[in-house]
């Protein structure tokens, strides 16, 4: 039976069966949940709402013997597997309550639904429902006493008319995630009786209408999710939302384009909830806005909001959460004027604030459970114990990659012992915090770069932390789904028992290591294990096949070790697997396909397999199947980063034979390094296709022939480098209209004739071309005669006709947020190019644990 969490918060131990005391020799007016007319004795109200009912409702049932029945009420329990029986247009001469929500009913909604004409409240939400387009219209058009709509979750799937008759004592709308599509019509905001509008989580287009502010009675008004790139509210739109529904309590925008500032007044007195996430507010918060003296939720993270914090934000009475994450903030937080005794929430990461850190400074926030101040600029020094002395209700803390210091005298002072997770990577923390002992439920631990030596203490290996080079403890966490002990020195071997941890294990991160020996085997299930993150250790030997189980895998990075054998070809049988780094090891040999498997790497984005002894031709078919170097959609939203369990997956590319390290890696951004290998004969045409590319590098090889004049179809490539090969002939001018080549290196080999000209290649300097004897033109100072003749076309259609696979080729994908923004930085300085890269938002929101019982352990350096 499918007992309802809402049912046991709302009823507790008063929750039970419902039908207990139905007797069939008892009066049915005495029952439990039902209710009859004292005149008549006609039943006209049932509502066994949370009754722990389950099973199919059939059309034979008594149910629908109740001729006078005016209210029913099932919601909140199990019908799965049934349909709503047509026999329920019996009610239609008496009912006006029906409420069939939180069921889990499916198929569609009967057709005469539409001729409950007494209908005044209506809820069919969250269930498994299609309803027809003719009987949504004709519900609405019938209903004339209608006030309350809820249809959550059901599939209506249609654009609204423009004119559509909907009863005008309407008071509460609920059109949530129906897949209702196209233009707001006006008539939704004429309803002048309107207190509650939810049409969130749907896939509305253009602008909202002025008449949304003329609602004189609107308290609940919800247009989320609807796409920022698909609804928009104009800036005077929304100003006079703020001015003019005065009774409005709750306000959400979340991905509504309004792209504005926010206005200087608001009039809503009464607002309690204003969520503005995602919405491309722009510029300085004005201070008076926050004379909004009920307010208790702010949610304004994710805009490009600029300048300081306004010190009215931190005297609001009754607020109870601030989100202001991922913002363009600065300047010094006002810690002092804090008088928040409500406040639960505050997160402020990821802005550039600044202001002293100390413990005193939050003696004023009693009730904070959830405070995350990373990734800015703050300064001073926090004793750890002192700090959790001052917040008893603390749950969740990240202090990570500021200016400042944590300390602890390891006093043990009081720490909740609901605490949940700590993060103070980069805290400059010296020892481990002896607090942490008395966080008996603490599921993520995140201590990385930070300067702890020493041993480990005895009671950390009590609390299933970790002990030894590897803590075999660890082993015995039948709840950890996430391990991050990367960037330490830990030596010795990796246990056989790592490789059978518990079947939920999500994630393994033992990176920068000195790790020994081989890579145990998986021996248990692990369909969860969606990273496996080895590389920077001195792991030796082939890479387990008992890896080829692990179906969900996205990343596999290996690189920077001693690993020798063959390239493991069973890893393009892994479907989901994004990212597959190999590269600085020992492998070799010629690059074969699986045998067992059609569509090798069909999500692959970025494949490293520098640094390696790997010869033969390039493995062309796998650039042939895999989906994720092909046609990547772009996305139009704020750049989204690989996660994996709570932390970003990191790389290290190399760029003119420089390794750049990034903390993060962007989706859209795909990547191919096959560097330093023995490769040979002609780069194939097929990689022309790989038109996602953003960083392509064959050099150090020894590939010959042309450079295919395809790899000027690669519109997306902003780093190209084929340099140290023996390729010859002219360069194609294709190449030069790339518009954001920006790293281009093809030196060292046999290239001849005149550089084409082009937007790009005049930005370059000799270094890219150098050592290609047979070049000219600039800019090399070895001038072109006039019998040189320019790149053509060379016998292009013969030789793409000649060269030309009959399969479909993809592509791959790879998400690296700011790759090559640095290095380019260093690069233009250095060389006076042009600027060709814009800057990367801020990565998003991290990882917040939704499930409890789970165990998280970050330990780092």
């Amino acid at each position: 039976m499918n007992h309802f969490t809402p049912c046991k918060d709302w009823l507790g131990s008063s929750y039970y069966p419902i039908l207990t005391n139905w007797n069939t020799h008892t009066d049915c007016c005495d029952w439990n949940g039902v209710t009859c007319d004292l005149s008549t004795s006609d039943v006209i109200d049932i509502d066994v709402s949370c009754g722990m009912l389950q099973g199919i409702i059939h059309a034979n049932t008594s149910l629908f013997n109740l001729p006078r029945l005016q209210k029913l009420n099932l919601a909140y329990n199990f019908f799965a597997g049934s349909q709503l029986p047509h026999e329920i247009g019996r009610f239609s001469n008496s009912l006006t309550h029906f409420n069939v929500s939180f069921c889990l009913f499916f198929g569609q909604i009967p057709g005469n639904i539409a001729l409950f004409l007494k209908l005044v409240s209506f809820d069919m939400s969250v269930n498994q429902f299609t309803l027809e387009y003719h009987v949504f219209n004709n519900l609405l058009r019938n209903a004339t006493n209608l006030e309350e709509l809820s249809l959550i979750n059901v599939n209506i799937s249609l654009v609204l008319p423009d004119s559509l008759n909907i009863s005008s004592s309407l008071k509460f709308l609920n059109l949530s995630n129906t897949g209702l599509q196209g233009k707001l019509p006006h008539y939704i905001f004429n309803l002048h009786s309107l207190e509650k509008l939810d049409l969130s989580y749907n896939s509305f287009t253009g602008d909202i209408p002025l008449e949304i502010s003329l609602l004189p009675k609107l308290v609940f008004l919800d247009l989320s999710s609807n796409g920022i790139d698909n609804l928009r509210i104009l800036p005077h739109v929304f100003e006079n939302l703020l001015k003019n529904s005065t009774l409005l309590r709750d306000i959400s925008l979340y991905q509504v384009n309004i792209g504005s500032v926010l206005p200087t007044y608001v009039n809503v007195s009464s607002l309690k909830s204003l969520d503005l996430r995602r919405t491309n507010l722009q510029g300085n918060l004005p201070d008076n806005i926050f004379n909004l003296r009920y307010l208790e939720l702010l949610n304004l993270s994710e805009n490009n909001l600029t300048g300081p914090l306004p010190s009215t934000l931190f005297t609001l009475p009754y607020v109870q959460a601030i989100r202001l994450n991922g913002n363009k903030f600065s300047g010094d937080v006002p810690f002092h004027l804090f008088d928040l005794p409500s406040l639960k929430w505050l997160i402020l990461s990821r802005n550039q604030l600044a202001g002293l850190i100390d413990v005193n400074i939050f003696g004023k926030l009693p009730s904070l459970t959830y405070l995350d101040l990373s990734l800015n600029n703050f300064s001073g020094s926090l004793e750890l114990d002192k700090f959790f002395s001052s917040l008893t209700n603390l749950e969740y803390l990240d202090l990570s990659y500021n200016g400042f210091s944590v300390t602890t005298k390891n006093a043990n002072h009081y720490v909740n012992p609901g605490f949940k997770i700590l993060k103070l990577a980069s805290c400059k923390l010296k020892t481990f915090p002896e607090s942490l002992r008395l966080m008996q439920n603490l599921v993520v631990l995140n201590l990385a770069s930070n300067e702890i030596k020493g041993q480990i203490l005895q009671w950390v290996v009590e609390s299933n932390l970790i002990e030894g080079p590897f803590p075999p403890s660890i082993c015995n966490m039948s709840s950890l789904l996430y391990l991050d002990m990367s960037n330490n020195s830990f030596g010795g071997l990796i246990p056989e028992c790592a490789g059978n941890i518990n079947s939920l294990f999500v994630m393994m991160n033992l990176a920068n290591n000195q790790f020994q020996g081989t890579i145990p085997n998986v021996h248990e299930d692990c369909r969860y294990l969606e990273g496996l993150i080895l590389n920077g250790n001195q792991l030796e030997g082939e890479v387990p096949s008992s890896f080829s189980k692990c179906q969900s895998l996205r990343v596999v990075d290996l690189g920077n070790n001693h690993l020798n054998g063959t390239f493991p070809e069973w890893l393009g049988e892994l479907p989901n697997l994004q990212v597959l780094v190999l590269k600085s090891n020992k492998l070799r040999g010629i690059i074969r396909t699986s045998s067992s498997v059609k569509f090798s790497f069909p999500s692959l984005r970025v494949l490293d397999l520098s640094h390696n002894g790997f010869f033969g031709q390039l493995p062309i078919r796998y650039f042939q199947y895999s989906n994720g170097l092909k046609n990547m959609v772009k996305s139009n939203t704020k750049p989204e980063y690989l996660l994996l369990g709570s932390s970003y997956y990191s790389f290290v590319i190399a760029v003119k034979g420089v390794d750049q390290y990034f903390a993060q890696l962007w989706v859209e951004y795909t990547i191919l390094d096959l560097s330093e290998n023995n490769f040979e004969r002609e780069i194939p045409d097929i990689i022309g296709k790989l038109n996602s590319l953003k960083v392509l590098n064959l050099s150090h090889n020894s590939l010959t022939g042309r450079i295919p004049n395809s790899l000027g179809r690669i519109s997306e490539v902003e780093s190209l480098d084929l340099s140290w090969n023996q390729l010859t002939r002219q360069i194609h001018q294709s190449l030069a209209d790339i518009k954001g080549l920006g790293v281009l290196n093809i030196s060292q080999n046999r290239l001849i004739g005149r550089i084409p000209e082009g937007t790009q290649f005049n930005t370059f300097d000799e270094s890219s071309f150098a050592r290609n004897s047979g070049l000219c033109g600039f800019p090399l100072p070895k001038k072109c005669s006039e019998r040189t003749h320019k790149p053509q076309l060379e016998e292009h259609e013969n030789l793409e006709e000649k060269n030309r696979f009959t399969w479909e080729v993809v592509t791959l994908g790879y998400g690296c947020g700011t790759l090559l923004g640095l290095v380019t930085g260093y690069l233009m300085l250095s060389t006076r190019k042009v600027k060709w890269f814009n800057a990367i938002a801020d990565a998003g929101e991290h990882f917040i644990l939704q499930r409890n019982k789970r165990k998280y352990v970050f330990i780092g350096r």
